[in-house]
């Protein structure tokens, strides 16, 4: 996301994530930007670590808190939880078992010539993963086993001068889909491994589920997006709910878009942006869903500084940090920007742009809670 602001009154623009990172010369960037210099890359954690919690938890297990078992809304395995966790707890942090160029220069001789450095339980695991490329689908060709595979299950893991790498992690392909996720991942550059967090509190026995696909696009849109890349049927709570409460869930979730797409229209109109993120905020509750939490809060941070309601900047970027660190850790450059400007909340450029006025804290969004839902 850029980081160039329009400063005029008149025109005033909302980012949705944090820009303020280490200024850097146009070749540090690029250098930056540069992980992987090869087209593909070994392995870098072979062994992936787990049981790490979140700083608001007093268990400490250094087995697993997670096992792989039957998942029969999906006719395969899955990932299910062996102990509670809270919000915030590391499931899993695995390192790529190979990583793959851009979409466009890998082939299935670029996936089976990583895959002849593996280890043969390795290529045993590898090829025992969901291929949803063995037939032509509506747009898709069929494609060589080993590429179908990797085409399935790669998640994005960083960046090479040619564009973003993807790579397969065993463990974190083994969790399924749910338009209701408990689980987030976030790739960390430094360790070169994903990390699998929880998004709410997760009980013993519950499956850990990724979302695949946008959670706000409606039942239908979903379904469709899920049977085109992936080549399934989603049978998870929120799909399987039914009529009057299929449209009102389809509602929320469009609402919820609809604001994200408009906040950052609302630079100009801070009383009317910040209305916005608080019916963004409620009903990402009543849905069941924490993404977007940090960015709309973070969006609310913006229009307190542009009025220079410093106090309520401050609470409102304090709740943003506590959503990111839960969702892709303290560590993060989201995290760690939202804490620059906890601290600092002038540093941001738009800081006393518009005129001043006092707006208001998450306090009284929480307090709202109690109010009809909005429609």
């Amino acid at each position: 996301m850029s980081g160039n602001y329009r400063h005029s009154r008149s025109s005033v623009c909302i980012v949705h994530t944090p820009s303020l990172e280490p200024i850097t010369d146009p070749d540090d960037e690029e250098d930056e930007d540069t992980v992987c210099e090869t087209s593909d890359s070994p392995r870098t954690s072979p062994s992936p670590t787990h049981g790490h919690e979140s700083s608001g938890s007093s268990i400490d297990d250094s087995s697993p808190p997670y096992k792989v078992a039957s998942a029969p809304l999906s006719d395969g395995v899955g990932l299910f939880a062996t102990r509670p966790m809270l919000k915030g707890a590391v499931v899993l942090s695995e390192g790529p078992l190979f990583t793959q160029p851009p979409q466009l220069t890998r082939t299935n001789s670029t996936v089976m010539a990583a895959l002849a450095e593996c280890t043969r339980d390795e290529q045993r695991q590898y090829f025992n993963l969901a291929n949803a490329y063995k037939v032509p689908r509506a747009g898709k060709r069929a494609l060589l086993p080993a590429l179908g595979i990797f085409e399935t299950n790669a998640l994005p893991c960083g960046k090479t001068r040619g564009g973003r790498r993807a790579g397969i992690f065993l463990l974190g392909a083994r969790l399924n889909h749910s338009c209701r996720p408990n689980i987030a991942r976030a790739w960390d550059e430094g360790a070169q491994q994903m990390t699998f967090r929880t998004l709410r509190d997760v009980a013993e026995g519950e499956e850990l589920c990724l979302n695949y696909v946008d959670v706000l696009g409606t039942r239908a849109q979903r379904a469709e997006e899920l049977q085109n890349d992936f080549g399934f049927e989603c049978a998870c709570e929120a799909c399987a709910l039914d009529f009057e409460e299929l449209a009102e869930s389809d509602r929320r979730r469009a609402a919820i878009r609809r604001h994200f797409e408009e906040v950052g229209a609302c630079g100009s109109e801070p009383t009317l942006g910040l209305r916005k993120v608080e019916l963004a905020l409620r009903l990402l509750r009543e849905e069941g869903l924490v993404h977007y939490e940090a960015s709309f809060c973070f969006d609310a941070f913006q229009f307190c500084i542009l009025v220079s309601d410093y106090v309520n900047a401050k609470a409102w970027v304090r709740k943003a940090w506590e959503a990111s660190c839960n969702t892709s850790g303290p560590d993060s450059p989201a995290s760690r920007a939202f804490k620059m400007y906890w601290a600092n909340p002038r540093a941001h450029e738009l800081a006393g742009v518009l005129p001043h006025t006092t707006l208001h804290g998450p306090d009284h969004e929480d307090e709202s809670n109690n109010m009809p839902p909005s429609h």
